[in-house]
């Protein structure tokens, strides 16, 4: 009888031991899972603080949260991060249709990378579109010079002429810029898009009423000054900053470039396009005759389909002349031009292209030209 309690007492102390070991376990198993979530914890708070400060030496108007919520030691981590907002430019009622957290993180288009950041198209929430552009990281060196030319361009007027800015704004140490969105895209897209469903060759009457809307929009900008009373300059004129409405109307884009980057930048990222003094001396400094210099080149592309990045169009259209006439120079995509006073346009981008900067055209003149054709 003894032996028997002796043995149910023995059994009794194993299955105590057995049980102690397992809840030791548990809680060797629990502490771990919590030590784990709290070491990722300081990890992404140590990441946050790095990777989203605030740009160009500016504070946060906002303060900057993070709220995470654990539920069990094994649940996933949930963070919800809102960094700091700032509107540069826009009124209030534009200010609540754009919403800039939401515009920052919403899945975009990449339309195009320019030389001050990368453009995208958005669609919002109400099923309106716009273009945002994302400015270069460490493009801008002053905050302070992004806000003030940002709001001396956003509120000039125009006429239509120069595609407006609507809203711009900070969002953590990044800068965003929007426009309106225009579904036929650039005269560059259209000159030398794919061929295909949307891709529109353009005619000679419309070539024409694009350049006259183009020298419009570049005369604007060069009878404004700056706040110092300089003449406004475009820094280079190019296919892919005209943009096009539905009514095959132009408007000017790109235009506060040369006052946000460094003007080496745009030139050598715009070879066949700058005119021969910018190329020649070191200090670059564009002018408005080295602006009517671009639009000669402008002037050729729309005549000839060609690019000026890949083809000298100088020398292109003066071979093709030798060779065989006019015929030979324009842009077969554009049907039968021979009455369209091509030759009057290609006299109009010579005098543009005069290799002596007080030998071209004003603007203004440029504009009357192209009127006369």
């Amino acid at each position: 009888m003894f032996s028997q309690q002796n043995n149910t007492t023995r059994r009794f102390q194993l299955l105590c031991t057995e049980m102690s070991f397992d809840a030791i376990q548990s809680l060797f198993i629990y502490m771990i899972v919590a030590a784990f979530v709290l070491v990722l914890v300081v990890l992404i708070c140590t990441t946050v603080r790095k990777n989203h400060k605030l740009g160009y030496g500016e504070e946060p108007t906002q303060v900057t949260t993070i709220t995470m919520t654990t539920t069990t030691p094994s649940s996933l981590l949930e963070v919800k991060v809102t960094f700091p907002i700032r509107v540069i430019f826009g009124d209030v009622t534009v200010a609540k249709k754009y919403d800039p957290s939401d515009l920052a993180q919403i899945p975009k288009t990449r339309l195009g990378e320019g030389t001050l950041g990368t453009l995208f198209k958005v669609v919002l929430g109400c099923g309106s579109v716009t273009t945002i552009r994302k400015i270069r990281e460490g493009l801008i060196v002053s905050a302070g010079a992004l806000e003030m030319w940002v709001n001396f361009f956003g509120g000039m007027k125009d006429d239509g002429l120069l595609l407006p800015i609507h809203f711009s704004f900070w969002y953590g140490g990044e800068a965003f810029i929007l426009y309106e969105y225009l579904i036929l895209g650039s005269l560059e897209e259209l000159l030398h898009g794919s061929e295909g469903i949307q891709f529109t060759p353009l005619n000679w009457g419309i070539r024409k009423r694009i350049a006259l809307h183009a020298a419009q929009a570049v005369a604007l900008i060069h009878s404004r000054v700056t706040q110092n009373a300089e003449p406004l300059i475009c820094g280079v004129i190019k296919a892919s900053n005209i943009l096009i409405r539905v009514d095959f109307s132009a408007c000017l884009s790109s235009y506060e470039t040369p006052y946000l980057v460094p003007p080496e930048m745009i030139v050598k990222r715009n070879p066949g396009r700058v005119a021969p003094e910018l190329k020649d001396h070191h200090r670059k400094t564009f002018t408005q005759e080295s602006d009517v210099y671009s639009f000669g080149i402008l002037l050729l592309e729309l005549v000839t389909g060609q690019r000026p990045s890949m083809t000298n169009l100088r020398a292109y259209v003066n071979e093709r002349k030798v060779k065989g006439g006019l015929n030979c120079v324009y842009d077969k995509k554009m049907g039968d031009a021979r009455n369209g006073n091509l030759a009057g346009m290609i006299e109009i981008a010579w005098i543009c292209l005069s290799c002596k900067p007080h030998g071209r055209p004003s603007m203004d003149d440029v504009v009357r030209m192209i009127q006369s054709l």
